[in-house]
């Protein structure tokens, strides 16, 4: 066999082989991409408390792993971190931010898994309702008492009288003569 025609066959039979292995690493690209970015964040994280801890008193390394944690939805470690950085300074208002959204998404989480589970009830349904009223009010939004809502007397409806209308005036067929019911009009 001619050379190019050797070349052609081992590459054709290099593909056919290669496909397989192809298909099946595609789907594992995403797999190793995630790991590779959790392990950079872990990295940064490392650096970051390091830096913190020969700098006591710099807020910086803490703001960034709050926003980390609460960017990949660590809530739980947001919040501490937050509470670090309010340590540092008492008026960093992404750290009081943090400290209350990440608060808010973790009970949320906390109360639909209990409600899921249904255990909410009693003392702990009670405590979550008047958490949430405080929550309204603090928002400014109007808050509504049910037990008021359902002790209060819904209004009757009446039906409307309707008025007497006036029976319009028929047209004589005198009008307009001769038949033409429009002829007093010309």
């Amino acid at each position: 066999m001619k050379l190019w025609k050797t070349k052609l066959v081992c590459s054709v039979a290099l593909t056919c082989l290669m496909i397989p292995f192809a298909a099946s690493a595609a789907p594992a690209a995403p797999a190793v991409a995630d790991a590779a970015q959790k392990s950079a964040a872990d990295q940064e994280i490392q650096v970051l408390k390091d830096v913190a801890q020969a700098r006591p008193t710099e807020k910086t390394p803490w703001v960034r792993m709050t926003q980390i944690k609460y960017e990949a939805g660590s809530y739980g470690d947001a919040v501490a971190y937050a509470l670090q950085v309010l340590q540092r300074d008492p008026a960093d208002k992404y750290a009081k931010g943090v400290v209350a959204l990440g608060s808010l998404k973790l009970s949320i989480k906390a109360l639909n898994d209990l409600s899921a589970q249904s255990d909410l009830n009693g003392g702990v349904l009670s405590d979550a309702q008047n958490q949430t009223k405080l929550l309204r009010e603090s928002l400014g939004e109007t808050v509504v008492d049910p037990a008021a809502v359902a002790d209060t007397k819904p209004k009757v409806s009446r039906p409307l009288k309707k008025k007497a209308t006036r029976a319009a005036k028929t047209a004589t067929p005198d009008a307009g003569g001769e038949g033409k019911p429009f002829g007093a009009l010309q």
